[in-house]
């Protein structure tokens, strides 16, 4: 296969880890592999029965709209990491969330799934789907021709969503795959004899994080905002960030620091981008914090990185 990747790891191995272990492996082979498209690449290949139930009662469903439903339904249910929403109003829609993640980082996470639902639709419906739209929430410099042939159109980085969008009558294609006996089965399987898990509160700290991302390159990040985001007040959020033995702005400075590495390593970025990304108005300011957290200026940092002396970063 094109990633690189064992067959088997591809498949079964990879859909057993957990959520969190499946994304830093991504990242980590996608470096050690030097495919800066990897979750991209394993999509095309990975064969998605190992994911059992869910796979095959989608799979069985009538129609495409219907087997979306149904994987929002049992993703719910299942307390699947990867949850998908789908709507019809001017054509079918499809929106991926993943719990435990953070979108805007887990790009080869994300990158993968977002594949992997346009493939099945196509696998579903034998046709070869062309969304309207195709959009993703983390950034990526520059166009990626691959992913936009794959597609049809180009993916465009740096949305709201992680969103797939197509034609008003595409919801309406019957699935190749349908077998009514075995929808039902499965169906009744699930209601008679499986209990069902509530999924598990994330985190303080990694809400808190998810807060600050989302608004960091709109310069609007202050404890008393992100609190409000989380529907409690700053003092509160201050008691409980200590309970935990954390500060908002400590949790402020590992969420850019993160970032500005894994914008580094995306691809080459002018500093006034990326200082606009990480939310400083000044240049000047990020090459300091940047020299804080990693020794390096981001330039001596990204001649490094293209000389191949941070694989392990």
């Amino acid at each position: 296969m094109k990633s690189g990747l064992p067959s088997s790891l591809s498949s079964d191995a990879l859909s057993n880890m957990p959520v969190r272990s499946q994304s830093e492996f991504l990242d980590l082979a996608a470096d050690a592999l030097k495919d800066d498209l990897l979750g991209f690449h394993l999509a095309l290949s990975f064969d998605f029965r190992a994911l059992g139930f869910i796979y095959y009662v989608v799979a069985s469903a009538e129609t495409l709209a219907q087997a979306l439903a149904n994987e929002e339904e049992y993703s719910a249910i299942l307390n699947e990491p990867v949850r998908l929403r789908s709507g019809r109003t001017s054509g079918l829609s499809v929106e991926l969330s993943y719990e435990g993640l953070d979108p805007h980082l887990d790009r080869h996470f994300s990158e993968f799934w977002i594949t992997g639902t346009l493939k099945q639709c196509r696998d579903f419906t034998s046709r070869e789907l062309i969304p309207t739209s195709a959009t993703m929430v983390h950034l990526r410099v520059g166009k990626v021709p691959e992913m936009d042939r794959y597609f049809g159109r180009e993916v465009v980085f740096g949305a709201d969503r992680d969103l797939l969008e197509f034609g008003k009558d595409v919801g309406d294609l019957p699935l190749v795959t349908h077998d009514p006996h075995l929808h039902q089965l499965l169906r009744r399987l699930q209601s008679r004899g499986s209990t069902v898990r509530a999924p598990e509160p994330d985190s303080l700290r990694f809400r808190v994080e998810k807060a600050i991302t989302a608004r960091l390159r709109y310069g609007t990040v202050t404890i008393d905002a992100i609190a409000s985001d989380l529907g409690t007040s700053a003092r509160t959020l201050t008691r409980k960030l200590a309970e935990e033995g954390v500060s908002f702005s400590s949790i402020l400075d590992g969420v850019r620091a993160s970032l500005a590495v894994r914008y580094m390593r995306n691809g080459e970025i002018v500093m006034s981008q990326l200082a606009w990304l990480l939310g400083y108005r000044e240049p000047s300011t990020l090459v300091r914090a940047f020299k804080r957290w990693t020794g390096k200026t981001p330039t001596e940092f990204w001649r490094e990185l293209k000389q191949g002396g941070f694989d392990d970063a």
